[in-house]
């Protein structure tokens, strides 16, 4: 929730400052829909990762759709199900460290060094820059303390969870040099098992450090380093396929019936047949908690392969170093501030996993014997390196006067890559350049301000304007005949191109941000916002050249930014003695260039069709947001947030949707202009977007007695969050359920130590946190009882059969009902 904070001494509601604006200011004077979540939040409720901050905040739905990486934060419902997964899409909700950006997923920074998190919800690019066109998560972490102070934490859990933190901070040159250290380990040993090879799988284990220093010379002169090291090791995903079988809507071709073994792919086999001719699931995907079936160790096959491993790594193992430094310097005591911050981040990522997410096993090429000591198709096992470098140097006027100013400059540097990892090359993975390889690289500049204007002590307007050009190199190899490249012309002969490569991709824009806002003389803040903001377009690789060269003239190679354009309008008071705070927040934003598959069809009507990403859609968000927070009595606080948002094309035409609409045809149009026939059936127009919930609603309520003389209390909270079901799919036909998630903590405390008994998801919620469409191998590589291709038409020209592989869905499974006791002592 927005306000989190116990009542204050004189019986009203803290205040807490924020920085959403990049400028100090309390959370009520802030003329922006922030939430917030506070160190002393996450201590009273036991919050842990992003995971349990978004549930505690409005405006914003969180899943785990794939453990703990591919983060994709869902922020007023702007949504894509491509994002994190296809062809370089992004979420278009980005973190920030300390106000540095942070590119990578953040579920295991330890709770316990976080002074609050803010999630700034609205478009945000003006000020935040990149990807931040729904909106910004923003970690501040803490300072070193003025006094020397120990502290330490332990918590143990069913299912093998344990958990011990600490940290030291003081002074070590009294109000000049101060530090702050600590560290944590985390293992929690998972609760489901693996079918297949008997063990638990979505087992989680974080060990991390952190040290910061701060420099103070003078009153004018504050320097913040911080050096962050975590190392994560997961162990294989808790992940279910709900066959192709289960289909029961949308009939055509591409479904179980018309698939079956193929002589010429003898090694995929059908293990499997059915005469379910539907291509969907409609209605809510249960969760199969007896149905993980991983090829994740060397098993018996069948009489032909023998005993084989599906995946040459299993799990997903993490390490980073993240340091970030921050200058700020009040030049001369003139009030006129320059600030100076950047941040290094070196990330090397081990991901492996059996993406066929059940127990099939095929080869499409090969035999037995050339395949041996080979992963089979859908072994995922990567490694990838990436190094990152941003630095922003801005300067503000004295905040003491009506009229204050701020300008500055961005820059942003990533490079990264992808090998791929097999039986032979271990987990350091084969050489840049062989098949399966990638580099690529991001880099962002942008010079941005902000004037605001005191009109009246009562009124003032804010305008804010960034323009920002980004610049995309890629260089993919697939295989020795199919490689891409693209402003990496020196790496070309590395990855075996020897054609021309092309131009790097190169992204510009402008993006303003306006803020009107007045306080009433009973200190109403009413306040209304209209922004842009903009989430980063990308490369299509060889799909993208194979597109061109069927359509010449034609641009397919890139997709462009994805634009939002809205506004807000809210309103935040305090009453009752400042024992009752209230905000609401509505807000409305128009999406266009939403980046959508397109099918590209070969103009002779004959051949694969070429499936990219394009810009082919248009979209709106609407909602409200409203943020409660009481405290109605001594000791009692109560939190309560509500959100609805209304997210829905308003323009688009989906491949997939045409396919499911048509009884398994391919598009014999371009999506991206469909013809009249073709239209009403891939139409996606006033469908909803997936992955978010248009309805959230959550808060907490602690409360806390003295018992004794001696200080001690007794303390009881509970916290919940409720999400609507999310459609998992552009096609809204499979949803993951509605959430109840309930936990409670109970304990007694004094000033130095703290000991609880917890429960987390006592109502045992089982719904899945997410879906994803996906192919089901089970059924052959060949097809049976199609129709003759050439009686195939569709708008009276020829068509297609999609005679892909039929598809099921394949999702995580929650974390069930947790009991476990926790401690703490500090000092």
């Amino acid at each position: 929730m927005a306000q989190n904070a116990s009542p204050n001494d004189e019986g009203g509601i803290k205040d807490i400052v924020v920085t959403a604006r990049k400028t100090a200011e309390t959370l009520s004077e802030a003329p922006v829909a922030v939430s917030v979540v506070t160190s002393e939040k996450i201590n009273e409720l036991g919050l842990t990762s992003i995971d349990d901050f978004a549930k505690q905040s409005t405006g914003i739905s969180f899943s785990q759709a794939f453990g703990r990486s591919t983060d994709r934060p869902v922020i007023r419902g702007q949504s894509n199900v491509l994002a994190g997964v296809q062809a370089g899409v992004e979420t278009g909700a980005a973190y920030f460290v300390d106000g540095v950006y942070y590119q990578g997923d953040i579920q295991g920074f330890d709770p316990q060094s976080i002074e609050r998190v803010e999630v700034i919800k609205g478009p945000q690019s003006a000020l935040y820059g990149r990807n931040t066109y729904a909106g910004a998560i923003n970690y501040i972490t803490k300072d070193p303390s003025k006094d020397l102070t120990v502290s330490a934490r332990g918590r143990v859990a069913e299912h093998d969870e344990y958990e011990f933190s600490g940290s030291v901070s003081g002074q070590i040159v009294p109000d000049v040099f101060g530090f702050r250290a600590g560290g944590r380990f985390y293992k929690y040993g998972g609760e489901y098992t693996n079918q297949l090879t008997g063990k638990k799988v979505g087992n989680e284990k974080t060990t991390s450090a952190y040290l910061t220093l701060q420099l103070e010379p003078s009153s004018d002169i504050k320097w913040r380093t911080r050096v962050n090291w975590q190392h994560d090791e997961d162990g294989p995903l808790a992940i279910f396929l709900q066959g192709a079988a289960d289909n029961n809507c949308k009939p055509g071709y591409r479904s179980a019936r018309y698939r079956t073994a193929s002589p010429f792919v003898p090694l995929a086999p059908a293990v499997l047949t059915s005469t379910n001719t539907n291509q969907f699931f409609c209605g809510v995907i249960q969760p199969q908690p007896n149905n993980v079936r991983l090829n994740t160790d060397p098993l018996l096959i069948n009489p032909t392969l023998g005993v084989r491993d599906g995946t040459a790594f299993d799990g997903i193992e993490n390490k980073q170093v993240l340091v970030t430094s921050i200058l700020d310097w009040d030049l001369g005591g003139s009030g006129w501030v320059l600030h100076a911050s950047g941040g290094w981040r070196k990330n090397y990522n081990y991901f492996g996993t059996d993406s066929d997410h059940s127990d099939g096993f095929a080869y499409f090429a090969g035999t037995a014997a050339s395949t041996l000591n080979t992963e089979p198709a859908f072994a995922n096992t990567n490694r990838d390196e990436q190094k990152d470098v941003s630095a922003e140097l801005r300067i503000s006027s004295p905040e003491d006067k009506p009229i204050r100013a701020m300008i500055g400059g961005f820059y942003y540097k990533q490079n990264f890559q992808t090998t791929d990892i097999t039986f032979a090359s271990g987990k350091t993975g084969l050489a840049l350049g062989t098949d399966l390889s990638q580099y690529a690289s991001v880099e962002n500049k942008a010079i941005f301000g902000m004037i605001e204007w005191d009109i009246t002590n009562a009124l003032s307007i804010t305008a804010e304007l960034r323009h920002a050009k980004e610049t995309k190199t890629l260089i993919d190899r697939a295989s020795a005949a199919s490689i891409f490249c693209a402003g990496e012309a020196g790496r070309a002969a590395l990855f075996g191109f020897a054609g021309t490569c092309r131009p790097a991709g190169s992204f510009s824009g402008t993006d303003p941000r306006i803020t009107v806002n007045y306080t009433t003389p009973g200190g109403t803040l009413i306040y209304a916002v209209l922004a842009t903001g903009r989430k980063p377009g990308g490369f299509n690789g060889t799909a993208g050249v194979t597109a061109e060269t069927q359509y010449p003239g034609s641009q397919f190679v890139n997709y462009l930014p994805e634009k939002s354009k809205g506004g807000e309008l809210g309103v935040k008071f305090d009453a009752l003695d400042r024992r009752l705070r209230v905000n609401v927040t509505g807000f409305y934003n128009e999406l266009t260039d939403y980046q959508l598959t397109t099918a590209i069809p070969n103009p002779a009507g004959t051949g694969a069709v070429t499936s990219i990403v394009s810009n082919a859609g248009k979209a709106q968000t609407k909602g409200l947001e409203l943020e409660i927070t009481a405290a109605p009595a001594e000791n009692l606080l109560l939190n309560i947030g509500l959100s609805y948002v209304d997210a829905k094309f308003t323009e688009g035409c989906d491949a997939d949707e045409f396919i499911l609409n048509s009884g398994g045809l391919r598009p014999n149009f371009d999506t991206r202009n469909p013809t009249a026939a073709g239209k009403p059936l891939c139409d996606i127009s006033r469908r909803k977007l997936p992955l978010g919930s248009p309805f959230i609603f959550n808060g907490s309520v602690s409360w806390s007695k003295e018992i004794g003389s001696n200080g001690m209390e007794f303390f009881a909270n509970s916290n919940f969050s409720y999400e609507d079901s999310k459609y998992v799919q552009v096609d809204n036909l499979a949803k993951t359920g509605d959430a109840f998630l309930l936990n409670a903590r109970l304990g007694i405390k004094t000033e130095r130590f703290t000991f609880a008994v917890f429960g987390r998801n006592l109502t045992n919620e089982d719904s899945i946190p997410l879906a994803t469409r996906w192919f089901d191998l089970r059924y052959g590589a060949g097809t049976t009882g199609l129709p003759p291709a050439a009686s195939v038409t569709f708008d009276g020209r020829p068509a297609q059969i999609e005679t892909g592989t039929p598809r099921g869905f394949f999702a995580t499974l929650r974390k069930g009902r947790t009991f476990g006791v926790e401690a703490s002592v500090n000092f």
